[in-house]
């Protein structure tokens, strides 16, 4: 049974605690804080609740809703719903709600409030590890904290919004899962999860994973993580559980503030044209693809992004990175994907069972054509590809990128509207 005190909110308070039906592997106490409400614009609001999984004091994940109103405080009874992941390290607000970070786009422009506009109720979850303060010091915590416990932790907030969705008094049908990058893997790895579930309590319709696959089909890839995960490991031996992602920080503030400056990070360029950078250049040597489509000159350095504004790129450098993620989720990660034999399971062992329908949305100059090996691992049926593409195939360092996905000046047209039509395709 998973049990859910639930702290004064106004779906529940009448019922005092609330005994959820589940299984085993949700056995555990759940509580959550009372839900804050933000209204959005319209008769959309955001609703969030801090969700305690343990005892520990980091054991918390953030459950979100972006949905239509009838009224305040009444969701609408919408049929379609959709939980996002984050990528690693991201939270919620900043790709999929990203007027909530920045001042730079219109305040209905991004892809939650989209959905939530047009009759999709859209839910969101932040890792624990997202949930992290600045001020922690001792990382202990974190040693087992893998893409497994993110899929677990991501079954309970499926159950919990299933259950809030139908008031308490039933639980409403499954949810199409996505997310971009990271948040894509955990869309094929809680499907696989799902798969080891029983009928009754599965969670999954469907999965539109954005620019992002659970394998590939790269042999560059795969030496390229085998020797990231010798380092990993011993990094893991050492007792450092935990990746610093503050510089991320430092790097969108030095943009705004002090522009023209030397940049810390690389010597010789200024501050605003290293952050154009981080945009820009490749990211990956055997697959590469980068964050946002951007001009190169002759040397390949940015000179100015083609289909976001630069400041956007800037807030979300500056808010939209967790201070602190664990080790052990691209430990996981590396081993999958370098094949490492008797390695004991992994989320990726019952992939091929997967058979819900299957979204895959990618861009030419992100992740793209190299998540569609992904796509040939499930037994779905069902199994439609969109390749976001604004310039020839000789252009692709250039072209539309893995953040542009979310970001993007035309992310409406080009991504969000197709992800709606699916999604209403498949009642």
């Amino acid at each position: 049974m998973l049990v859910l005190s639930f702290a004064s909110a106004a779906a529940a308070s009448a019922q005092g605690r609330i005994t959820i039906p589940a299984t085993a592997q949700l056995a555990v106490q759940v509580s959550a804080t009372t839900p804050q409400r933000e209204a959005l614009g319209g008769d959309v609001a955001h609703y969030t609740w801090d969700v305690r999984l343990g005892p520990g004091p980091h054991d918390v994940i953030r459950l979100h809703r972006v949905v239509r109103e009838d009224r305040p405080n009444e969701p609408a009874k919408l049929v379609q719903a959709v939980m996002f992941f984050p990528g690693a390290p991201t939270y919620f607000n900043g790709l999929y709600l990203t007027p909530r970070i920045s001042d730079v786009p219109a305040r209905d422009r991004a892809i939650a409030i989209y959905l939530a506009k047009n009759n999709v109720d859209v839910w969101g979850m932040d890792y624990r590890w997202a949930m992290v303060p600045e001020d922690t010091t001792d990382f202990g915590f974190m040693r087992k904290w893998g893409v497994q416990r993110d899929v677990e932790d991501a079954q309970i907030a499926l159950t919990l919004a299933r259950w809030i969705r139908g008031e308490w008094s039933r639980s409403e049908g499954p949810l199409f899962l996505t997310g971009l990058s990271y948040g894509a893997l955990m869309s094929y790895a809680v499907a696989a999860n799902d798969t080891q579930r029983p009928a009754k309590f599965r969670n999954v319709k469907g999965i539109i994973p954005v620019d992002y696959g659970i394998k590939f089909d790269s042999p560059g890839h795969q030496a390229e993580q085998c020797a990231f995960l010798d380092e990993a490991r011993a990094m893991m031996k050492s007792g450092a559980y935990h990746w610093d992602n503050r510089f991320m920080w430092a790097m969108g503030q030095l943009a705004i503030d002090d522009p023209t400056g030397d940049s810390p990070f690389a010597p010789g360029m200024d501050n605003y044209h290293f952050a154009l950078g981080v945009g820009g250049w490749p990211q990956n040597a055997s697959i590469p693809w980068h964050f946002a489509g951007s001009y190169l000159d002759e040397y390949g350095n940015p000179t100015a992004l083609r289909f976001t504004e630069e400041r956007l790129w800037f807030d979300l450098l500056m808010t939209n990175e967790p201070p602190y993620s664990p080790v052990q989720v691209d430990l996981e990660i590396a081993a999958v994907d370098c094949g490492v034999p008797n390695a004991g399971p992994t989320y990726a062992d019952h992939i091929g069972e997967v058979t819900v329908p299957l979204f895959y949305v990618g861009a030419a100059g992100g992740v793209g054509r190299f998540g569609e090996y992904a796509t040939t691992l499930v037994a779905s049926p069902d199994v439609t590809i969109l390749i976001v593409q604004q310039l020839g195939d000789d252009d692709r360092a250039e072209d539309f990128g893995h953040a542009d996905l979310m970001i993007g000046l035309d992310a409406e047209s080009l991504v969000w509207r197709p992800i709606l039509e699916w999604i209403s395709a498949h009642p």
